[in-house]
Formats: C-alpha cells, sequence, structure tokens
C-alpha cells in the first residue's frame, strides 16, 4: 500500500487536473455563451480570411485589436470535427479553453515543483489556480483573458525550464510560446 500511495503522491497533479477534466466535461454545457462569443468567432473568420488573402477587412476592422491566435485554434478545432450546430460550437470552445486551462495549471504546478521540490506545495497551488471561482468559471467561457492568463503560465514554466536545461531546444520552446 505505501507504494500505490507514493505514486498516488508523485502523481497528484495530473490525477488533479484528469478529475477537473472530467467535471469540467459535464459543466461545459452549463455556460452560456458570452456577450463577445460571436464578435470573437468573426475575429477567428476575419484573421482566418486575411491569412489565406481572401479579405484584408482584418486591418481596418474596429475589433482588429484583438489577437486571434487562440481563436484560430478554437475555429481550426470546429472545422475539424466538423461542428455545425451553434450548442455543439459553443460546448466544443468551452470544453477546448477550460483544458488549455487546466494545461495551464499542470505547468504552474511543475514550476511550483521544479522551484521548491514539494509536491505538497505544488498541489497546493494547483488548487488555489484551480478552485478560484472566477477564474475556474471563465476557464469554460472566456477565450481572451483566460488563454492569456494560461499562456503567461505557461511561458513562465518554458522559461524556467529552458534556463534549468540550457539547450537550443528548450529556448526555441520558450520563445514560440513567447511569440
Amino acid at each position: 500500500m505505501p507504494a500505490v500511495a507514493k505514486r498516488l503522491a508523485s502523481h497528484g497533479a495530473l490525477l488533479t487536473c484528469a478529475l477537473f477534466a472530467g467535471v469540467g466535461a459535464l459543466a461545459a454545457g452549463d455556460y452560456g455563451a458570452s456577450m463577445d462569443a460571436d464578435t470573437q468567432q468573426r475575429i477567428a473568420l476575419r484573421a482566418l480570411d486575411y491569412i489565406l488573402g481572401r479579405n484584408h477587412e482584418l486591418l481596418t476592422h474596429k475589433d482588429r485589436i484583438y489577437g486571434p491566435a487562440f481563436e484560430l485554434l478554437l475555429l481550426g478545432a470546429e472545422r475539424l470535427l466538423r461542428l455545425e450546430d451553434a450548442r455543439a460550437v459553443y460546448l466544443s470552445r468551452h470544453l477546448l479553453t477550460h483544458l488549455f486551462f487546466l494545461a495551464a495549471g499542470l505547468c504552474g504546478a511543475q514550476l511550483a515543483y521544479d522551484r521548491y521540490g514539494r509536491r505538497g506545495l505544488a498541489l497546493g497551488f494547483l488548487l488555489l489556480f484551480l478552485l478560484h471561482p472566477r477564474l475556474y468559471a471563465h476557464s469554460f467561457f472566456n477565450s481572451k483573458d483566460i488563454p492569456f492568463l494560461s499562456l503567461f503560465l505557461i511561458v513562465l514554466w518554458l522559461t524556467h525550464r529552458a534556463f534549468r536545461q540550457n539547450t537550443a531546444r528548450a529556448f526555441l520552446l520558450c520563445g514560440i510560446g513567447a511569440g
């Protein structure tokens, strides 16, 4: 039994995120569309049209100040899964945004563990991050602020990792993440 407890303790953050992913899959339908969900989706469509050279409206549109990177990922998933029903589109966007938030939580927990070498502290960070009521709720429907927060945490972990490993590959990953 002590071996099982040790293994569970060593994978506590991963198990916690798996549990939250399961709960998130069940809860994703409880959140409606945000007031700017349609706007965000149109930003991704304009950005895609611009990238493909079909339309340059993105350069003059009033919402051009919002970065389309995460929205393009969501649009790509929507197209890959061939989702056309509005409910299915919003549910997939909610779930993917939440999964990105959970991945950031794992990176933050790993950063805390790498920095302080204590699993309990890393798990404590993860729980504080995931159980924050406003962050958790927004991790489903906020496709602007939550991806920014999440990517910031991921880049912090990548930067810490790059300086610890001191390899070109690690710094390249850090640069891609920061870019």
